[in-house]
This record gives structure tokens, sequence and C-alpha cells, in this order.
């Protein structure tokens, strides 16, 4: 028996995803939004994405545990054995408390019961939060995680400013439950910032940057998403493939020994540019964002959830969960599925 078959490690045990009810289509929100017919979809290649009814039954947090619950049947277990759960998303429920709280009491856990912590680098993290996870398991913090990523992108984009940035998100949440295994988890994880870009992706109103008490018609200006493409494209075309070769480098993978992709959904160009980049197969990674569009923090591990559902994620494969962030940050985690 191999080191790696014998050595104990962090590994997604548990997984699930869940949707607000109603399929919103593309040309459904050019009708609402007086857009030319066709346009949203050749802008951005989102045909369908998923809306919350955020003021009734689906709120984030609602969205959040229908995931956890998901995952925690996934992988056996009770929300009474968590040890410490992590809210995982670029937006919270609000600003103060942080989220994770809600996801203990939504569970039916006692005060006192486990840790919980909220984690924000936007896009990814969910692999922050499996990277924080690993930690507290392999250092015996913590016997079980569960890391939930809910995003609500709908209640703040720009529709009358930017409709081709605002048709690429959806919403939706996912769900993994963090356990230590035998002979399969997490092989390493990489994180680099790029700080020169932090403005090219951004929703400026919400913090102390931005507050409602000093103008309250500009705060609600900025209250809106904010992104300009070209210069994130440029940044990740000229330095991402280099992060992760490094990274790939040092846990001792070639590409052509990664067996299946599971890259941030930011949109099907994105995909598409990946996909040309690093010489893989449609079938080697997963692309649902032209039907659920950008779940922002969601999108990770509801694609994962997907692609272990659908199989395409199998038993000893070897994965590569990759993608980029606002701020900008690049992420990548490899683990033995």
């Amino acid at each position: 028996m191999n080191a790696q078959a014998q050595q104990q490690t962090a590994a997604i045990t548990g997984w699930g995803h869940a949707l607000p009810a109603a399929l919103v289509t593309s040309e459904m929100l050019e009708k609402t939004y007086g857009l030319k017919a066709g346009s949203l979809a050749k802008a951005t290649g989102v045909k369908t994405r998923f809306i919350a009814d955020r003021l009734g039954p689906e709120t984030q947090v609602e969205l959040g545990l229908r995931a956890a619950r998901a995952a925690l049947e996934c992988a056996d277990v009770g929300a009474d054995g968590l040890d410490l759960i992590i809210a995982a998303s670029a937006v919270p429920y609000q600003l103060i408390p942080s989220t994770a709280p809600l996801y203990q009491r939504g569970l039916g856990l006692p005060d006192g019961a486990c840790q919980v912590l909220d984690v924000n680098t936007t896009c990814l993290s969910a692999l922050s939060a499996l990277d924080i996870a690993a930690s507290f398991l392999e250092t015996g913090r913590a016997r079980r995680v569960l890391i939930v990523s809910s995003e609500l992108a709908s209640c703040a984009l720009p529709w009358k400013t930017a409709p081709e940035v605002a048709a690429l998100f959806g919403d939706g949440a996912g769900a993994w439950v963090v356990e230590m295994a035998q002979g399969r988890g997490l092989v390493g994880a990489a994180f680099e910032s790029f700080p020169s870009a932090y403005e090219a992706c951004q929703l400026p109103a919400g913090g102390t940057h931005n507050s409602p008490h000093d103008d309250s018609a500009y705060f609600l200006e900025q209250a809106f998403f904010q992104m300009t493409g070209d210069a994130l494209f440029k940044l990740v075309r000229s330095q991402f493939s280099a992060f992760l070769d490094r990274f790939l480098d040092k846990i001792g993978w070639g590409r052509e020994e990664v067996d299946f992709y599971v890259p941030h959904q930011a949109s099907p160009l994105s995909l598409l540019h990946m996909a040309r980049a690093f010489d893989v197969r449609s079938d080697r990674f997963i692309d649902i964002s032209r039907t659920h569009g950008n779940q922002i923090a969601a999108s990770i591990p509801s694609a994962f959830s997907h692609a272990r559902q659908a199989g395409q994620i199998k038993e000893g494969s070897r994965v590569l969960m990759l993608g980029t962030s606002a701020g900008v940050q690049f992420g990548a985690v490899a683990l033995i599925a």
C-alpha cells in the first residue's frame, strides 16, 4: 500500500446544491428591461439562470440550508456532528452579525454546539473555506466541517447601466461536508493576490468606504455591482496560466494528469478561454454557466455537486478546482475524489 493510500487527509465527503424555483430565460429578461431580442444571450452566452424570491421563502439563508442538508445527507452524517460551520459567500445576509450563526440555528443546533465563522474572498470563498477547513481538521481542531456558499446575485445587478454584465449572474447555493479520510482528499491549495486590479470588479456600497449616512443618493448609486471586463480579462490572460503551472509543479501534477476540472463558472466565454488555454476537452470540465449563470461563491461547490451527481467525477479522480475572484485573486485546489 502506497503512502497516499495510508495517509489521512481532509476530504470532501458530502456535497449538495440548491436552486430557486424560478428559471428565468434571457428572452424573459429582454422583455422585462426593454432590450433587443437575442441581445443578452449573444453578449453573455447565458441562456437561463435561477432567480430567488428573496423577499419570500427563498432567502439566502434558506437556500444555503437546503444545500447544507443535501450535503449532510450525502455524507450520511447529522448536523449534531459538526464542529465548525463556515459561511463562504461574497455578499453576506447582513453586515453584522455574520451569516454562519444562522446556518447553525437553521440546522437545529443549540447555542454552544459548534464554532462558526464567515469567509469572503468573493468568487473563491468556497475554496478559501476549504483550505481553512483542512487546517482545522489536519491539526485536530475539528473532526467535521460544513461549508455553505449561498448567493443572491440578483439583488444588486446593474440592469439599467450594464445589462450585459447583469445577465451573467444567477442565484443558488452549494455546500460541502469536509472530514479526514484515508486514500483521498486534498493534495494542495494555492492562492495569489493581484490588488492592482482591485477596482475592476466591485460593489462599492455597504461598508465604511461608502456609508448611506454621508450621502444617501450616492450610496444608492453605488449599491449595484460594477465590473470592467476588459481589465479583468487582460490580467487573467497574462498571469493565470503561469500561476496554475506553478501550483501543479508544486504538487507534482502535469496538466494532462488532471482527470477533471471544476472551474469557477464566471461566464461561458471564460470557460471557453480556459479550455483553449489549457487544452482541456469538453468532457474533462463542467460548464453549467449557460444554464445557471455565475453564482459567485456558490459557483464552484454547485458545479462540483452537479459533476459528482452526474458521475463526471468518480472515486479516485484527480480533480482541479480553480478560478479567479474580485480583488483580484487567483485560486486552485487539487484533490483526489
